[in-house]
């Protein structure tokens, strides 16, 4: 009979421990809930993301002078692509030769929220895909466009941004 209460003691205590255990992992589950990080984004990639839109728009942005305004290390590359690997985000630069013609962003982790890339390249556009900027670098004149894919359509500010596409304006 001791036994048996001492068994059902020793259950009780591993049941009330595991929905502890359960109640703590839902408080953390809700600290990595993409929901509280939508109003916040990442501002290492948004740096990132500032520097290679800079670099582009130079009047010939070759592969290495982007990859050092952009602080990354090409790690592979072939005639029309080098590619670069961030923690949390990884860039492919188009090159048709050694001339970057457009660099994409593929956010894993470290994602910018749409209220990120607004304060720092003006209202956007929403187009089919999301949100379209627009950059024009003073120094050069050159006018650059920024593609934002939001991680869900339809995106607001506190949209987090799965991929972005920077490339130069078509002049019409």
């Amino acid at each position: 009979m001791k036994h048996s209460h001492l068994a059902l003691l020793l259950v009780s205590s591993l049941c009330a421990s595991a929905a502890c255990s359960r109640d703590e992992n839902s408080g953390s589950a809700a600290d990595g809930d993409p929901t509280t990080q939508l109003a916040k984004g990442n501002d290492a990639s948004i740096s990132h993301v500032r520097a290679g839109a800079r670099a582009l728009a130079e009047p010939q942005p070759t592969v290495d002078y982007v990859a050092a305004q952009m602080e990354g290390v090409i790690k592979a590359r072939t005639k029309s692509q080098a590619l670069m690997h961030y923690d949390g985000f990884r860039v492919t630069l188009t090159t048709p030769g050694d001339r970057v013609t457009q660099i994409t962003f593929q956010l894993i982790e470290a994602k910018p929220s749409v209220k990120q890339l607004t304060d720092e390249f003006g209202t956007p556009e929403e187009v089919r895909k999301g949100m379209l900027y627009e950059y024009e670098a003073a120094a050069t004149g050159s006018r650059i466009r920024i593609l934002a894919e939001p991680v869900s359509m339809p995106a607001n500010e506190r949209s987090l941004v799965r991929r972005i596409v920077i490339e130069g304006a078509r002049t019409q």
